[in-house]
């Protein structure tokens, strides 16, 4: 008998438990799916917000570990990309099961991270024109002046720690990766393949027509990517 596979998902900057909800009816009954949940939002709302991505990683690593005593693949987009790398890589420093595989959506290598535009500095305005043009939140929401007093502040504190944040190397992992972008945002073929810096294995890497939000009409492709590996036999 075929044993279950969990995925489990590291939302973006701003995101919460229910970022990949839709997502979840393309995987079938062969995986169950967790996301894990930064504070400051969803379940954890009344929890200070994490301003530093070792931070998070630290505390997401603890919501990982019940997980990894099974077989489960992890993914993250965007933000959520960077903090799964940094918890590949403690993973592997102390001895736990790793993924199956790592995916990463919407996210240039953390090597690159010193490239990151500072959008946590700009104006409310200016932030709002950013995210209409990234295109994670409905226009209605983006409009709702009442709405974004609430998430601008949780957006702009992830995207602080996101663009604070200094990569230095960590060595490689035994886990492959597949990087998927979108083709119309701004993360170059080069930046996705710098991936390979972080892992021993292979980097798959894939684009697909959209923004950075390109996910959001893409979950049934990216669903059978996952349901491919976790039906694939795997071997020490």
């Amino acid at each position: 008998m075929l044993q279950r596979t969990t995925l489990i998902c590291i939302p973006y900057a701003g995101g919460n438990s229910y970022a990949f909800r839709d997502l979840q009816p393309f995987l079938g009954r062969i995986m169950d799916m967790v996301t894990l949940e930064l504070p400051g939002r969803g379940k954890r709302l009344a929890e200070p917000l994490l301003s530093d991505m070792h931070a998070m990683a630290a505390d997401l690593y603890r919501q990982l570990l019940p997980h990894t005593r099974s077989p489960y693949i992890l993914y993250g987009h965007s933000m959520g990309a960077v903090l799964g790398n940094l918890l590949v890589h403690r993973l592997q420093q102390e001895w736990k099961p790793l993924p199956l595989h790592f995916f990463v959506t919407g996210c240039a290598a953390p090597v690159f991270n010193d490239q990151r535009r500072k959008l946590h500095l700009l104006s409310d305005e200016q932030l709002i024109t950013e995210l209409r043009q990234m295109g994670g939140m409905p226009d209605a929401l983006l409009a709702d002046q009442d709405l974004m007093e609430f998430f601008l502040p949780v957006i702009r504190e992830d995207m602080k720690a996101l663009e604070c944040y200094q990569y230095q190397s960590l060595g490689k992992y035994r886990t492959g990766i597949t990087t998927i972008t979108g083709t119309t945002e701004e993360v170059t073929t080069s930046q996705a393949a710098g991936w390979a810096l972080e892992t021993e294995k292979e980097v798959r890497a894939l684009r697909y027509p959209g923004n950075h939000f390109f996910i959001l009409h893409q979950f049934q492709n990216i669903a059978m990517l996952l349901r491919d590996v976790a039906l694939t036999p795997q071997h020490s």
